[in-house]
C-alpha cells in the first residue's frame, strides 16, 4: 500500500472556486423568493389612490372637505378718556397754636402758597384707575406741619360721594410724600386744610380702539386734532407741563394766565407751545386751559 502525502501548495483552497459557489449562492437566494412570490418582510406601505368615478370595477372614495378655523379676532377694546377733575381753593379746618391750643377755621390767621401746590397733586388722581369710570365729589383733608416742613397727614372724609374712596386716600398720601413747606406763608405751626375735587367724565371720553383684524396691515388710529388750535389761556392755579402724556416727568409749572399755543390733542394731552417766543414744548393736560 502505497501513501501520497500532498504537497503545501495543493493542500491550500482555491480562492476562484469559493468566490464562484458565494456569487451563485448569492444571486440564488435573492432570485428564488421573486420567482416564487414570497415575502420575506412587510411591504412598504402604499399610498391608495381613488378609483376614477366611471370606474365600475373598483370602490370609489370620497374624501372628507377640510374646513379650516375662522381666523381669529380680538375682542374690541373701549379707550376711556380720564376725567375731568375740577379742584376748589383750600379752607383753613382746624390748627395748633405754639401754646398747643386747638383752633377753627378763621381763628386760625392766614394761610397761602400752598393752594397751587395741593391743587396740583389732586388732579393727578384723573390718571388712577380708581378714576376709571368714576365721578362724584371727594374731599380732601391736608395737614400741614411747618415744624417739619412736611404734609404729615391726608385723609378723604366718608363725606366723600365717588366710588371707593380708600383707593383715591392712598394715592393722595403718596403724592404729597416730599412736598416742602418753604414757600407757604403761615400763622400757626400746624394746620389742615380741606379741598373739595369734583370728577365728571370726559365728553365722548369712550372710544373703541382699532380691532385686531389679524393681517399683516398694521392698524393705526391717528391723534385727534383740537377743534380749535391757536392760543389758550392756563386756568389753573398752576398747570404742569410734562414731556410726555399723562405720566411723563415735570418740564415747567405754569401758573394762572399764562398764554400757550396749541398743538395735537392726543387722550385729553394738548402738545403746546410756551415760554419766551413760544420756544419751549411739552404736553399739558386739556383742563388747565379749560378744554
Amino acid at each position: 500500500m502505497q501513501v501520497h502525502i500532498p504537497r503545501p501548495e495543493a493542500d491550500r483552497p482555491s480562492w476562484v472556486r469559493i468566490g464562484i459557489i458565494a456569487v451563485i449562492g448569492f444571486a440564488v437566494g435573492v432570485a428564488w423568493p421573486r420567482i416564487a412570490g414570497v415575502r420575506l418582510g412587510p411591504s412598504a406601505p402604499v399610498k391608495e389612490v381613488a378609483a376614477p368615478a366611471d370606474s365600475a370595477s373598483a370602490p370609489v372614495t370620497t374624501a372628507l372637505p377640510v374646513v379650516s378655523a375662522p381666523p381669529s379676532v380680538a375682542p374690541v377694546a373701549v379707550v376711556v378718556a380720564p376725567p375731568v377733575v375740577t379742584v376748589t381753593r383750600g379752607s383753613i379746618v382746624s390748627c395748633k397754636t405754639d401754646g398747643g391750643d386747638s383752633l377753627k377755621g378763621k381763628d386760625c390767621g392766614k394761610l397761602t402758597g400752598f393752594d397751587g401746590i395741593a391743587q396740583a397733586r389732586i388732579r393727578k388722581i384723573s390718571a388712577s384707575p380708581a378714576a376709571q369710570d368714576n365721578e362724584g365729589k371727594l374731599t380732601v383733608l391736608v395737614t400741614l406741619d411747618f415744624g417739619t416742613n412736611k404734609v404729615v397727614y391726608v385723609d378723604v372724609p366718608k363725606s366723600s360721594t365717588v366710588k371707593n374712596p380708600e383707593a383715591f386716600k392712598s394715592l393722595l398720601t403718596s403724592q404729597f410724600q416730599g412736598v416742602s413747606l418753604g414757600t407757604v406763608d403761615h400763622d400757626q405751626p400746624r394746620v389742615t386744610m380741606s379741598y373739595a375735587a369734583t370728577l365728571a367724565p370726559a365728553s365722548g371720553s369712550a372710544t373703541p380702539a382699532t380691532p385686531n383684524t389679524g393681517t399683516s396691515t398694521p392698524q393705526t388710529t391717528p391723534a385727534t386734532p383740537t377743534a380749535d388750535e391757536g392760543s389758550a389761556t392756563i386756568v389753573w392755579d398752576v398747570a404742569i407741563v410734562r414731556d410726555t402724556p399723562h405720566t411723563g416727568a415735570v418740564v415747567a409749572r405754569l401758573p394762572r394766565g399764562t398764554k400757550v399755543k396749541l398743538g395735537d390733542n392726543t387722550g385729553g394731552w394738548f402738545k403746546i407751545k410756551y415760554g419766551a417766543n413760544f420756544t419751549s414744548e411739552g404736553f399739558l393736560y386739556r383742563g388747565a386751559v379749560g378744554k
